[in-house]
């Protein structure tokens, strides 16, 4: 029986694993042990990879590390013109974000209420050091629930439309719509998006909350308003748990939460604010999985005092799901993956609707074009196309992680039985 194909294929993904290694090892190694790792690959392995990389919201820093090191030669003369493009397009797209961002902020400080922006645009330097190596798709603010529909004028006259709601988020787009592909994930886009994050009303008449917490920058016109600085890690940690929860988490935040806890380990009254913070948003779990999952990637970092009340008060089911599935999770080609089912069935065990409609959603996919004033038929019938591949892909999806999933679930049982006994 021939098995060369299958041999040459099994070799392929050990050499692909050990190249996403070294990326990660890149990170928190010098340049003489990173520049040996990377001697071992081909110019066939790193164009494999690209998609990784990209996906992962990785490139980026990694041309950043090479830089650092001074190891740009290290990879093939292809990948290396390739990722100081994707800087190159990535950076004005960054500053076009940005002036969108301060354009939102002067137009929201007329309406006399309270915002923040939140997420990509308000993490410190420490946590990401350059913006335009961080890829951002959209803008996301944060506002009281009673404010919303003043916002949502504020903004129409901005050119945004509402274009969903999903709880206490609103989505909103401007500008002509499409569809994001690796050929232009890096360059300036027609469409600009934000979301806004509604404050719920129950929690506006709480003594303290996020937009009473507010960083003194809300009155510097140079910046945008943003959150305390603590309320910023809080929310980092919630957003990268939310996506460990999810179906598609960015190796990208990982170590952006890494390099920020590394760069706060010795500072004691942070650490203390954030655990007050933390008990207030009930985000002593997410600090902890978020915590746990990064110590996965690059080793044990954070300080005694985040971890005594974050990673030693996770379930051990969390912890064990996190062992056995976060870095294979993130190592994975493919974006997206059915096994964070797993997770939330061990975070609410009684939410078993929610599960089996997660597992294989009977409503169609998301609406991801939107029509234009005075469309011709060519645009119709393009846009119509977008919906159908992208619609193709979600099909793709659920049927190829569904049945990982089933292959997975009983071993996930009896391990979790392991653990609980």
């Amino acid at each position: 029986m021939n098995i060369g194909p299958i041999q040459i294929e099994w070799k392929q993904r050990a050499r692909s694993l050990r190249l996403k290694e070294t990326v990660f090892a890149s990170f928190t190694e010098g340049a003489p042990s990173v520049r040996a790792r990377l001697g071992e690959f081909t110019p066939g392995d790193w164009s494999r990879a690209k998609f990784w990389l990209d996906v992962s919201g990785l490139a980026l820093y990694f041309l950043d590390r090479l830089t650092v090191l001074d190891l740009e030669e290290c990879i093939p003369a292809f990948m290396l013109q390739q990722l100081r493009q994707d800087f190159a397009d990535n950076r004005a797209r960054t500053e076009m974000l940005l002036a969108e961002a301060r354009a939102v902020n002067r137009t929201l400080r007329n309406l006399d209420v309270d915002f923040a922006f939140l997420k990509g645009i308000t993490l410190p330097p420490e946590s990401v050091t350059e913006r335009a190596l961080r890829s951002q798709m959209d803008i996301d603010i944060l506002i009281r629930e009673q404010d919303a529909r003043l916002v949502q004028a504020c903004l129409g006259e901005m050119g945004y439309e509402l274009d969903a709601v999903s709880g206490y988020t609103w989505e909103f787009k401007a500008g002509p719509s499409g569809m994001s592909t690796l050929r232009n994930l890096y360059q300036v886009r027609p469409e600009r998006a934000l979301e806004v994050h509604l404050l719920p009303g129950a929690m506006e008449h709480q003594a303290s909350d996020r937009l009473s917490r507010m960083d003194s920058n809300k009155n510097n016109a140079g910046k945008v308003a943003s959150l305390g600085q603590a309320d910023v890690f809080v929310l980092q940690a919630q957003h990268l748990f939310k996506h460990m929860c999810g179906e598609h988490t960015r190796v990208s935040w990982v170590l952006e939460y890494w390099r920020h806890v590394c760069a706060r380990r010795d500072d004691a009254n942070f650490w203390c604010e954030v655990e007050r913070v933390a008990a207030s948003e009930n985000a002593a779990i997410a600090i902890g999985a978020a915590t746990l999952l990064a110590s996965l990637i690059f080793g044990p970092f954070a300080p005694a005092t985040l971890t005594r009340w974050s990673v030693d008060r996770l379930s051990p089911a969390i912890c064990l799901w996190i062992q056995l599935y976060g870095k294979r999770v993130l190592l994975s080609d493919t974006p997206g993956s059915k096994l964070y089912l797993l997770l939330r069935k061990q975070l609410n065990p009684h939410a078993g609707d929610e599960h089996r409609r997660l597992l294989f959603p009977i409503h169609l996919p998301q609406r991801i074009t939107r029509a234009r004033d005075r469309e011709g038929v060519t645009q119709r019938f393009r846009r119509f196309k977008i919906q159908m591949l992208f619609s193709g892909r979600r099909l793709r999806f659920h049927l190829a992680e569904g049945l990982r999933l089933a292959v997975e679930s009983p071993r996930w049982e009896r391990r979790l039985t392991g653990v609980s006994e």
